[in-house]
């Protein structure tokens, strides 16, 4: 039987904080740094640069270690390619067979009570076919990881997860906040309890959540969702055990991205506000992208090599690797300067932690620590507001530090003439007031700013080749943004709201009858088609586009005749 949340939750986190503690530091450096990853990723032995990351080891590191240092060299400081293929093969094991397949018990072909509003025969088909993909996607580690930890880039975890797909063969951190939508439509609440206890367990251990469930990723999160899905499972199943485990955790995460240097202190003509930016504790190529890390600071001196790779990280920690938007040259990776940039989106996640916190303890009977948290909720919409909401553009613009060496640090608002939808973002947590001229004003900006398309509502309006710009449309940004018209965009923004949902749901259905698989990304333009760009080709699976999909099913039905909608994949 699968292991789920419900059996032996304390045995398997208990279990996991031990592994976790009895991992080795020159196990983590093999897939982190060293002679051994430099010269599998600058070689190319792999066209991926996170297949070898993603390969457990064999033997013990130390003897790893001492035959790899042993291989004769070439000219160049490195084995040749094909010595260093046969002393991999002979060292490691499969890229991702640390995880093993997992039928979650609480899985069905054919849930109760599945989505009741969607009628049409080959609609539902294609919706119990997605619903299917729950089986191909849950995983859970195997013994050894619990057992052997050292021997693996794969961080423990307590029970059963549901990856995104692909080459993303383990847990990620935002992505799981649509992934447990998903699963709840599916009727799926203990494998959806699972997946939120599996983040919870990481940021009991490491005192945030990693990007995901991998050594390499330790040294970064993601934009902060935990609370939200603490909130989707405790409204699921009302269970106070699961809340009073939870609570804790979510005030620690809030520590963690209201620290320095995360936060900064910004003065401005009004007073002295607190805001956070992205911030990896990481100066070196990324190792699951150690190859494209490397080629883009060609060139360059040894400090700005260290601080573009600490800008790249950082940008990853994003979730929105890449964008134009980190870019002091939109079209130059190179220029990325993540660090200097205040975001106006994870600034309104925070606001969004910090009153689910706040309404959360309410439910525990926690009077102060909800009043507490109501304070730092109120103080960061007026911080948000004031410095970045710009009254003529509609939206609420990021800031650019001036100085980062500086505290409190002077910053502006980088407001130029690409328009994306994460500065629209604030609107989904309620930075405009229900009903104000300022969501009136927003949800105009937003209809006259280029971003919806055909296809759904792309990313950016401006075409960098990275995948988090045009012509990219993206699940998670087109929830956000469906959810924050129906809550604060009136009438018109219900109306656009219920169309952006049929014209993603078509743009998702045509893509499965054309190839029969769901991507990460699709392009706004042309309904159907994958998106495109950034390191990686396009991946399926896909664990958000599945759990947005049939969250939209779930809640608005499915519409053949909106507005707009297109009938056949361009060719």
């Amino acid at each position: 039987m699968a292991r789920l949340w419900m059996c032996s939750l304390w045995v398997l986190l208990a279990g996991s904080a031990a592994s976790a503690q009895t991992r080795s530091n020159e196990s983590d450096t093999i897939w982190t740094s060293g002679p051994l990853l430099e010269a599998v990723e600058l070689m190319g032995v792999f066209s991926d640069s996170k297949t070898f990351v993603d390969m457990p080891l064999l033997k013990d590191a130390a003897a790893v270690n001492a035959s790899f240092n042993a291989l004769p060299k070439e000219a160049n400081g490195f084995p040749a390619n094909a010595t260093l293929q046969k002393f991999l093969a002979a060292n490691f094991g499969a890229a991702g067979s640390d995880f093993e397949s997992a039928v979650p018990d609480d899985f069905s072909a054919e849930p109760d009570n599945f989505l009741p509003n969607v009628t049409d025969p080959a609609i539902r088909k294609w919706a119990l076919q997605v619903n299917g993909l729950w089986q191909d996607l849950c995983r859970e580690v195997n013994e050894s990881v619990i057992q052997q930890p050292q021997l693996h880039s794969l961080l423990p975890l307590p029970g059963i997860t549901a990856v995104p797909g692909d080459r993303f063969r383990e847990l990620y951190y935002w992505d799981s906040f649509w992934v447990i939508k998903g699963l709840l439509v599916s009727g799926m609440t203990e494998t959806a309890t699972s997946e939120v206890t599996n983040l919870l367990s990481l940021q009991e251990t490491y005192g945030h959540v990693p990007n995901g469930a991998r050594v390499y990723y330790i040294n970064r999160s993601q934009p902060p969702m935990l609370s939200n899905m603490v909130r989707a499972v405790y409204e699921a199943t009302q269970d106070d055990g699961f809340l009073a485990y939870a609570l804790p955790l979510l005030v620690s995460e809030h520590v963690y991205w209201t620290a320095a240097p995360k936060q900064v202190t910004v003065a401005a003509d009004s007073g002295s506000y607190k805001l956070s930016r992205f911030y990896a504790d990481w100066f070196a190529p990324r190792p699951e992208s150690y190859l494209e890390d490397f080629k883009s600071a060609q060139g360059m001196s040894s400090s700005q090599q260290q601080q573009l790779w600490h800008d790249l990280a950082s940008g990853a920690e994003s979730g929105m690797d890449f964008s134009s938007r980190w870019f002091g040259n939109p079209d130059n990776i190179s220029t990325i300067q993540t660090t200097r940039i205040i975001p106006a989106e994870l600034n309104a996640y925070l606001y969004q932690m910090e009153s689910n916190i706040a309404e959360l303890a309410d439910e525990m009977g926690n009077s102060t620590l909800a009043a507490s948290f109501r304070d730092f909720a109120a103080a960061r919409k007026e911080a948000i507001n004031t410095l970045m909401y710009n009254e003529t553009a509609g939206r609420w613009f990021d800031l650019i530090i001036d100085d980062t060496s500086r505290s409190p640090v002077a910053a502006v608002q980088n407001n130029n003439t690409i328009s994306y939808v994460s500065q629209y973002i604030p609107l989904w947590v309620g930075i405009a007031d229900e009903g104000s001229s300022q969501a009136a004003a927003v949800t105009r900006s937003f209809f006259e700013s280029g971003l919806i398309q055909p296809g759904g509502i792309s990313t950016s309006t401006y075409n960098s080749t990275q995948q988090w710009d045009f012509p990219n449309c993206w699940a998670p940004l087109q929830d956000i943004m469906v959810e924050g018209l129906m809550m604060y965009g009136g009438e018109e923004g219900q109306r656009e709201a219920e169309k952006i949902v049929q014209i993603w749901l078509n743009s998702n259905y045509l893509g499965y009858q054309e190839t029969g698989f769901m991507v990460e990304k699709y392009d706004a333009l042309t309904p159907g088609i994958p998106g495109a760009g950034g390191e990686y080709a396009v991946q399926s699976g896909f664990g958000w586009t599945n759990g947005v999909m049939l969250s939209f099913l779930n809640t608005f039905g499915w519409n053949p005749e909106a507005p707009n909608m297109t009938t056949a994949v361009a060719t």
